[in-house]
């Protein structure tokens, strides 16, 4: 039972104001929050889990966007981009963003079957007009350009503008790494970083991503965001109703804070680093770089001027990419070989050195012998879409008890 000075601040605070305070009021406080178990970034990793099949996932995934109003083609795709992720132990940009992408699609906030339009094509640049599509439409039809321009030229530049969120950049990078080329993904998003100093949202989490072969398979693989956190994983601890480490994120006056609902709707994201004691600028700095490589080059929305990125908005995300295609071939003979030598340096260093990449293949290792993990709290995700779009339940959700179903951040921030 709501008090009735509090039901009272309802009323007199008006619709949007009250539903802010009646959410504040009936959410956990931080205090009833688990603490994670886990250290780091890894803390978003924990909870009950379960395996599904790849194929089968993905053909659930794709129904459910197909359902909302996605080709299958273009739901086929979408589904591969947050499975991919999910293969490599990367949650926040996995299935965990499904129920939101169908939510933006059968809200008519994005053009599910846009076709992207290359409108700059010159040498070795080009820009392509998304059209408001899916993020990994507008996504294949530029690392495409840019693998061509490579190969032709020896380096490709296509940036993009008009599009929306093009999930794990780690897997647009991986299409020129599978034809033996470097590839750097880049994006800029709605602002969730509070710069350092600063006590409001002006900066997306904005990655940066390189992913270099070497010599018999090995290779490079950095994929990172440029805030402590994405706000996948602020989600994700949301779900599991977990308290953040501290270091992910700041409440709505710029202060640490542990409470992941009110980092996710009232606060905002570290940049990289954390606090300005431990050099956090320096993630400010990268992350404005990323915003200019992104949106500066395209024409897209930039910084501050990029709409919140929830089911509430009444303008286009207009996000901007970038990506980088490189030619190792065209530079001094024996890369591949150099790179997988300097690797195995690093892994030999006294103590347990991993090079970027080998957690996230030995996920992929893991996902492949025994099935790809979604946690629990994710899973109730999709039960709820597929019902909510009638796609036949895969044997593993039919159990899940969906009462007590947190909803994303995205979809109920104002």
């Amino acid at each position: 039972m709501v008090p009735r000075s509090q039901t009272a601040l309802l009323v007199a605070g008006g619709a949007a104001a009250g539903a802010a305070v009646m959410y504040a009021l009936m959410r956990p406080a931080a205090s009833t929050l688990e603490k994670p178990k886990s250290k780091g970034t890894d803390a978003a990793k924990g909870g009950p889990a379960i395996r599904f099949s790849k194929p089968k996932l993905l053909d659930f995934v794709k129904s459910c966007l197909c359902k909302a109003g996605a080709s299958e083609a273009n739901a086929a795709l979408v589904a591969d981009v947050l499975i991919y992720a999910d293969c490599r132990g990367i949650p926040s940009h996995g299935c965990n963003r499904a129920d939101f992408y169908a939510g933006e699609i059968g809200r008519g906030l994005i053009d599910a079957n846009a076709v992207p339009q290359v409108v700059e094509d010159s040498g070795c640049c080009g820009v392509v007009d998304g059209k408001n599509g899916l993020g990994a439409v507008v996504s294949k039809v530029a690392i495409e350009l840019a693998i061509a321009k490579a190969e032709a030229h020896g380096v490709g530049i296509v940036a993009c503008r008009r599009s929306n969120h093009f999930g794990a950049a780690g897997y647009w990078a991986q299409q020129a790494l599978d034809r033996g080329l470097i590839g750097f993904a880049f994006t800029n998003t709605a602002p969730y970083m509070v710069p350092t100093g600063g006590t409001c949202r002006a900066v997306g989490t904005n990655p940066i991503c390189a992913y270099f072969p070497g010599e018999g398979g090995d290779c490079f693989q950095l994929d990172m965001a440029t805030t402590t956190v994405p706000i996948g994983k602020i989600e994700i601890m949301d779900r599991l109703q977990k308290a953040l480490p501290m270091g992910w994120g700041v409440d709505r006056h710029g202060k640490p804070c542990a409470d992941p609902a009110e980092v996710g709707t009232g606060g905002g994201l570290c940049p990289l680093g954390g606090y300005a004691e431990t050099a956090g600028y320096k993630g400010y700095g990268l992350g404005v770089l990323v915003e200019l490589l992104s949106s500066a080059l395209s024409g897209a929305a930039v910084g501050p001027d990029v709409v919140r990125w929830n089911l509430n908005r009444t303008e286009e995300l207009n996000l901007g990419h970038c990506f980088i295609v490189m030619d190792p071939e065209r530079f001094a003979p024996g890369v591949a070989s150099r790179l997988a030598s300097y690797l195995a340096k690093m892994r030999d260093l006294p103590g347990s050195v991993k090079v970027p990449g080998d957690p996230e293949r030995a996920a992929e290792a893991d996902a492949k012998a025994g099935g790809v993990l979604i946690q629990n709290a994710v899973a109730v995700s999709l039960k709820v879409l597929a019902l909510e779009k009638g796609v036949d339940l895969l044997p593993e959700l039919v159990d899940l008890d969906i009462k007590n179903r947190r909803q994303s951040i995205r979809a109920r921030e104002k």
